[in-house]
């Protein structure tokens, strides 16, 4: 009876477990919807946005949920699921407690780069050169949304450097109040922060493909492909660096 009590107490666990793997891997910058589906790192009325900046909002949300972070989210949930289902498939009571063991282990493990590598390893059949294809595909895809979004970044940069630049020419003409012009500069705030958001998630994501694929494999000449694709996140990291170098330096002009 005690033991009975005991596996259901650890299913519970499990369950939790995989409750929490599956909110953490999913989770947010913590920002606020828009009228459009995306997101603002502030309180900023939606009919002000240009097209591009709500777009913006969306690309970096879409960003924000990468491909390697739904495999680990996967691998964890289908870890402990098969332990909860090793612990009540009626067993003997050695093969109930292998299972929620295998299942608590492979839960706890399967919650970031180790477990990105772990998944795609078993997922290709311990095939070190097929994981790290699955490995490519993966970044190719987390690249390209992070592509779309630089492209969108810098429409909302000339956007925001031609409001900038008005702003000031209105300031000195009087045309308006400095507290005016404070509030306005709030949108462009806003548009730092989520590219911000956006460069630390970047930068997160290719740290996570290039010590995953350290895992998979000793040999460099077998992470060739995906070094390729990890050099191509950089140059892109590097360009939404730039952006948000120049949009914060048209801010601050504009308050000089």
């Amino acid at each position: 009876m005690a033991s009975s009590i005991t596996l259901k107490r650890t299913c519970v666990g499990l369950l939790a477990c995989a409750m929490i793997v599956s909110t953490t891997g999913c989770k947010t910058s913590g920002a606020s919807p828009t009228a459009s589906g995306g997101t603002t790192s502030a309180p900023q009325a939606s009919t002000q946005m240009t097209p591009a900046e709500k777009q913006l909002r969306e690309d970096e949300s879409r960003f924000n949920k990468t491909v390697f972070g739904g495999v680990v989210t996967g691998a964890a949930m289908g870890a402990v699921a098969g332990g909860l289902l090793a612990a009540l498939s009626g067993g003997n009571r050695r093969q109930i407690q292998q299972g929620v063991l295998v299942g608590a282990v492979a839960g706890g493990v399967l919650g970031g780069v180790d477990g990105y590598a772990t998944a795609k390893k078993q997922q290709a059949g311990n095939n070190e050169v097929r994981a790290l294809q699955s490995a490519v595909a993966d970044l190719q895809q987390d690249n390209a949304r992070l592509e779309q979004m630089i492209a969108t970044s810098d429409v909302v940069l000339r956007e925001g450097q031609q409001r900038l630049a008005s702003l000031r020419t209105d300031l000195a003409a009087g045309k308006m109040s400095a507290r005016q012009a404070e509030e306005a500069r709030k949108r462009e705030e806003n548009n730092i922060a989520t590219l911000n958001k956006a460069l630390e998630k970047a930068r997160e994501t290719r740290t996570q493909y290039s010590q995953a694929g350290q895992r998979m494999t000793n040999d460099p000449n077998n992470r060739r492909n995906l070094d390729a694709e990890i050099a191509k996140t950089d140059r892109q990291i590097a360009q939404l660096e730039r952006n948000i170098s120049d949009y914060s330096r048209a801010l601050a002009v504009s308050k000089a």
